[in-house]
């Protein structure tokens, strides 16, 4: 019996273990999923509790609710790996052996990269929605604010969807003007990279809603240094931007324990082969979703396509021959434009796919139907 390791709980390792357990009989594989967690969380709904959207409670399942039947769950830290004889270490002190073993161990934001955002965080006008908590903090911070500087500022690309932080801006401003202030806030976003979103058609569609609905932007622009007593955000650059209610998109860096491993690059993400998503070095590990460092846009969307591809190079890998599927990096990103209103982004590693068209279709499809779809299929490798 083959023994499967799954290194992370989160969607690219949940949806990794149902493919695996639907494709494999009880006598075929044991499946082993460790993850430190005993919560699941449904992250693409963060960017949508901060205008009332979502609901908290729709958006966590204890994680003993997400594990596919027939597979085993440990609650613990993975804290060093031996690839060479095929076992990893917890911090709990087991050593757990694998014939195969999927890294699925996500992104984690840096707070401590930008100055002054980790100690002024949730206080002094300082917020990020990529945390639940700062989400729920964020809603209350925008029902309170009733005009000024409304700034937000995005870390260097990669972190955890790209398209959150537009979408959320485009949400906020559209809220101001339901709410009657537009006309006393002045909207900021900024990127570090020369456009806020790099993708055509996407890009210039986007850039002509940000003209025509007022929304300042500013692109090569770094976030180093946040100071509360100025009120002012500044960047590597020597560019400073005032804020009344900053809105923070935090670095992201993959885990620690990759250091040193020799399979990770200078921020911690795992170099795989980008189409095979299997380690060179070891034909045996295979790796997915947000600690990847692989060329897309990290989203669940990326990882959902992942895991069909991961599955069949591990599964031909199991009966020894070639991994032949292919990740081609295709993603679907959805960039809600206003209430009522999304435009999905789709593309792969070569070229974009889906036009640029606002729909209130794709908003009834991102705010109503993408949840219960991932809870009840995207997690049980059904879609």
């Amino acid at each position: 019996m083959a023994r499967i390791l799954i290194v992370g709980g989160g969607s690219a390792g949940i949806m990794t273990a149902a493919r695996l357990r639907n494709a494999l009989s009880m006598d075929e594989a044991e499946i082993t999923i460790v993850d430190r967690s005993d919560k699941h969380y449904y992250q693409p709904g963060y960017t949508l509790i901060p205008f009332g959207l979502e609901e908290v409670e729709n958006l966590i399942k204890p994680m003993k609710d997400v594990i596919p039947a027939g597979c085993n769950f440990i609650q613990d830290e993975v804290v060093s790996f031996n690839f060479d004889n095929n076992y990893v270490e917890t911090k709990g002190g087991k050593r757990l052996e694998y014939d195969y073993l999927v890294l699925a161990t996500g992104a984690k934001l840096v707070m401590e990269e930008i100055e002054g955002l980790a100690e002024n965080l949730y206080k002094n006008g300082v917020h990020t929605f990529y945390t639940l908590e700062g989400a729920i903090k964020l809603k209350e911070a925008l029902e309170e604010f009733e005009g000024g500087d409304f700034v937000t500022i995005q870390a260097p690309i990669p972190f955890k969807c790209p398209g959150a932080p537009i979408k959320f801006t485009l949400l906020a401003d559209d809220y101001f003007r339901r709410r009657g202030i537009r006309n006393n806030v002045n909207i900021t976003i900024t990127s570090a990279l020369p456009a806020i979103f790099s993708r055509e058609p996407y890009a210039s569609k986007l850039d002509a809603m940000f003209r025509d609905r007022n929304i300042n932007t500013k692109s090569g622009f770094t976030p180093s240094e946040i100071d509360p007593e100025e009120k002012v955000v500044r960047s590597w650059e020597g560019d400073e931007l005032h804020y009344d209610l900053l809105v923070v998109v935090p670095p992201n860096e993959g885990e620690s324990i990759y250091e040193g491993t020799g399979i990770a690059d200078a921020t911690n993400f795992v170099m795989a082969d980008k189409h095979k998503l299997q380690l060179e070095k070891y034909p045996n590990v295979f790796v997915i979703g947000d600690c990847a460092n692989y060329p897309t846009s990290k989203t669940a969307s990326g990882a959902r396509k992942q895991a069909e591809v991961l599955v069949k190079n591990l599964l031909a890998v199991m009966k020894g021959e070639e991994p032949k599927a292919r990740y081609t990096g295709h993603i679907i990103c959805p960039i809600i434009t206003r209430f009522g209103k999304a435009m999905f982004a789709e593309f792969d590693y070569e070229k974009s796919i889906s036009p640029a068209q606002e729909m209130w279709s794709n908003w009834v499809i991102k705010v109503y139907m993408l949840r219960p779809m991932y809870w009840s299929l995207m997690l049980r490798g059904l879609l």
